[in-house]
């Protein structure tokens, strides 16, 4: 009996102690590749697109000295300096001193420059930042000039009144101690003081000074179209890749054929490359049909009926069935394929023959007139493509397939093909999950090919696929993956010769 393996999605397992499955994720970021480049694509042309169509904006910095040295006769200690740093940041932008900038530029205001007007402080010297931001290099320079000139204006006549008043209140002191007896320590104590502040005037504001003045920007501060570009594109690559990522983890897809075989217990016969590939006719797919026309050859002629089915509808189940109806006529076979998918038949499309009159019809006439009725009938709805490829079309639409198939003419018409003189006799049923079809099919074949797509099958249905041919003791020869990249695994091969595991539901 096939073991069901433990699934590390089922949530009932202490995954912890796993190591990542890196192959998954790999296959997962291929498979999810046009995800990832549209992303890129839609994202990266976007900002670009965005970047040129912005409008440009230049920046231009002044920078402001403030020299500790200057005040001889006031303390310096770093807290200080850092206070005094601070306050000429926030003094910069005071609308006291915007306003004075917009009377000098005409086209400005105060409101306009509280927008284009930032300070900030050098972490490491006595440094203040004007930085000016403008439509036009020119005017972001020449606003960054005025802020410095105008502050360092407004600072020097500040420090030029305080010492004014200062020498002004020192002055009336000594005129006041000066008629006074026993005054003479104290009026020579202030006339010192007086001195230091003849000293203070004349260096009255400089220490602040203009460090470096703003000179115009040669590029635009924003938008950078090459730098955004740069940005955009490697910020969307990782938004695309835990894009992909992620659906892959929302609807998880098979990591390659040996999942594929771990989980329906039924190994795998042939790998199918993509079918933009197999167009080619590449040594993958020639191998593939190789393997699987060697498989077929093995089995005794007792062993003749093979059924070609899927786990659903969109595992490219028709065109393996022709291709290898087509390959074993090739090679000497007679071979007969019957188009058994009642629902959806796509044998006579890829053959170019008409889809009637066929296998409800011969199914119909077995079930109402009897064995002899149907034989005439089957010998007159067979197609012959080529000398040995011969085709039995699906026959006239019926209402109610499953019915048809449930009924004891299709084991009569099983039984007559394995008496037929055919040596092959391939029928290209319906799926195995979804519809009833494909089951009471696979009940009546002597050996099972089912044709699986890596990239549409999710590990939920490929366990089920399992489940239902241990359900239905299917004689499963082999899968045939189909999407599979790279090379053919070494564990793909041929299948034994004869499916002895599974007992044989026709009768003798």
């Amino acid at each position: 009996m096939r073991q069901r393996p433990d699934l590390a999605w089922a949530g009932t397992r202490d995954t912890a102690d796993e190591p990542v499955d890196v192959p998954r994720y790999l296959t997962a970021l291929k498979r999810g590749w046009p995800l990832i480049a549209l992303v890129i694509v839609l994202m990266t042309v976007t900002v670009l697109v965005l970047s040129l169509a912005l409008p440009k904006t230049y920046e231009a910095t002044a920078r402001i000295l403030m020299d500790d040295r200057a005040g001889a006769f006031e303390p310096t200690d770093v807290e200080t300096v850092r206070r005094r740093l601070a306050t000429v940041q926030t003094l910069l932008t005071t609308r006291d001193v915007l306003a004075q900038v917009a009377e000098e530029l005409p086209d400005e205001s105060v409101e306009t420059l509280q927008d284009k007007v930032e300070a900030s402080v050098d972490q490491d010297a006595n440094i203040i930042d004007i930085v000016a931001t403008d439509g036009d290099a020119e005017g972001a320079a020449e606003i960054a000039n005025a802020v410095a000139q105008a502050f360092l204006a407004l600072q020097q006549t500040a420090e030029r009144d305080r010492v004014a008043r200062a020498r002004a209140e020192l002055q009336d002191a000594i005129d006041a101690l000066g008629a006074s007896p026993g005054s003479a320590d104290a009026v020579q104590a202030l006339q010192q003081r007086l001195s230091e502040l003849s000293v203070s005037e004349a260096s009255a504001g400089s220490e602040l000074q203009l460090a470096q003045a703003a000179q115009p920007p040669t590029e635009p501060d924003s938008p950078r179209p090459v730098r955004n570009t740069i940005f955009a594109f490697f910020a969307a690559a990782f938004l695309g890749v835990l894009a992909a990522l992620a659906v892959d983890q929302l609807a998880p897809r098979l990591s390659g054929p040996r999942e594929l075989s771990r989980l329906t217990g039924v190994p795998i016969l042939a790998a199918l490359p993509p079918r933009s590939k197999r167009r080619r006719r590449n040594a993958q797919t020639e191998e593939a049909y190789q393997a699987l026309q060697a498989s077929l050859l093995q089995l005794s002629e007792a062993r003749k009926v093979v059924l070609v089915t899927s786990a659903s509808g969109t595992e490219e189940r028709s065109e393996v069935t022709v291709r290898l109806a087509d390959s074993l006529a090739r090679g000497g076979s007679r071979t007969l394929v019957i188009s058994a998918d009642l629902r959806q038949p796509r044998v006579e499309e890829l053959l170019g023959i008409g889809p009637a009159p066929g296998l409800t019809d011969v199914l119909q006439a077995l079930a109402e007139r009897g064995v002899e009725a149907s034989g005439e009938l089957l010998r007159e709805s067979v197609v012959k493509v080529s000398p040995d490829l011969h085709v039995l079309p699906s026959g006239t639409t019926s209402s109610s397939p499953a019915q048809l198939l449930a009924g004891d003419s299709t084991a009569a018409l099983f039984r007559d093909l394995e008496r037929s003189d055919y040596r092959h006799v391939l029928i290209d049923g319906s799926p195995l999950l979804g519809v009833v079809d494909g089951p009471l099919l696979a009940r009546q074949a002597e050996a099972l090919l089912i044709v699986c797509r890596i990239d549409r099958l999710t590990p939920s249905a490929a366990s089920e696929l399992g489940d239902v041919l241990e359900q239905l003791r299917a004689p499963a020869l082999g899968l045939i993956a189909i999407g599979v990249r790279g090379p053919v695994p070494y564990w793909v091969g041929v299948a034994p010769r004869e499916v002895e595991d599974y007992p044989s539901t026709i009768e003798a």
